[in-house]
């Protein structure tokens, strides 16, 4: 893999760049499992800006070393691949010195702050060849799968898809901008379609009474496929809230997301097909439920096997680029959205 890997060893040797939360509750317990599972994954260094929090990561999840300084890390370790999980404004910068030391890459959502961020990292790993992925981790829930899944075995025997909604509702959220975070409905949305965006009109509730800002932002449109799209993104609500809702011919699918808010509500893919209900519960394992461990173990599984499944729409750059462009429309309060 662009010639990091330590000569005197044949383990893939994993450093992280952000030892915050995120990186504490997805991550960190993701790598720490696949590390007891494969001798061949050695978690050998972490970064953080914050000592403390760089050296507690390294001791709660079992990395060698632990660093405050991500351009010293790179310099000292010689790391066959990276996870970057910063703050959003801090991801383009950081990854490009991260394919500078020609290492594998993980990085968090968004892969940028806007779309010119995207396409220059997306420029710089094809002309490095460097093998990544963005952690857009509702693609790897298992139940997002078992619903593809269904919806394919029903356009295989003809069965139209009307439509597609996804409800993403926060609690207490008064982020001035929220598309940061919307860009997870948007992202799944079209990857559950399987179809990216035709077109989409916007609309915003201006909630800066609670919070300068804040809006509640709802989208309605059609994937290239035909099926129409319908996004509420609501992140002052009064419920922390993921539902996807398929409706098709003769059936109708309910995808309630594995959130960690939402602890003790119904978490599972309801299918209605033909008046049958079915109920299908996700794991119990949080990590596995709400694909951290999936997109963390696949990576590296691919990795191993050299790297040959990252291309494509698995989770590269090149296939969050749209999704990018989505956010960058919310953000400037756009009207609407041509693909």
């Amino acid at each position: 893999m662009s010639g990091s890997r330590n000569e005197k060893s044949n383990k893939i040797r994993v450093g992280v760049i952000g030892c915050g939360w995120h990186s504490r509750a997805a991550h960190g317990p993701s790598l720490k499992q696949y590390n007891a599972e494969h001798s061949e994954l050695q978690l050998a260094a972490c970064c953080d800006v914050d000592a403390e929090a760089a050296e507690s990561y390294r001791t709660d999840f079992g990395f060698d070393s632990a660093y405050t300084s991500y351009e010293i890390m790179l310099a000292e370790e010689r790391l066959d691949a990276v996870w970057v999980l910063v703050p959003e404004q801090l991801t383009t910068v950081v990854s490009l010195k991260v394919m500078d030391a020609g290492a594998a890459l993980l990085l968090e959502k968004p892969p940028g702050i806007n779309t010119a961020e995207v396409i220059q990292l997306c420029e710089q790993a094809k002309l490095k060849n460097i093998k990544h992925r963005v952690a857009f981790n509702r693609r790897h829930v298992p139940l997002v799968r078992k619903l593809i899944s269904k919806l394919q075995a029903q356009a295989q025997q003809g069965k139209r898809i009307y439509s597609l909604t996804y409800d993403m509702i926060r609690v207490k959220r008064t982020d001035h901008d929220f598309s940061t975070t919307a860009i997870h409905a948007i992202d799944a949305a079209k990857w559950i379609a399987g179809a990216d965006y035709e077109s989409l009109r916007f609309r915003y509730d201006d909630l800066s009474a609670i919070s300068a800002g804040l809006v509640n932002i709802t989208a309605e449109g059609t994937f290239r496929n035909g099926i129409r799209a319908q996004l509420n993104c609501y992140p002052h609500s009064g419920m922390a809230r993921e539902l996807v809702t398929v409706r098709g011919e003769g059936f109708t699918y309910e995808l309630h997301m594995p959130l960690m808010e939402n602890a003790g509500s119904f978490v599972g893919l309801i299918c209605s097909e033909r008046g049958h209900v079915e109920s299908i519960s996700a794991a119990e394992d949080w990590q596995l439920a709400f694909g951290f461990y999936d997109e963390n173990a696949s990576f590296l599984d691919a990795l191993r096997e050299g790297g040959a499944h990252l291309l494509g729409l698995e989770g590269d750059l090149h296939s969050s680029i749209q999704s990018v462009e989505i956010m960058d429309t919310i953000r400037g309060r756009a009207e609407a959205y041509y693909g």
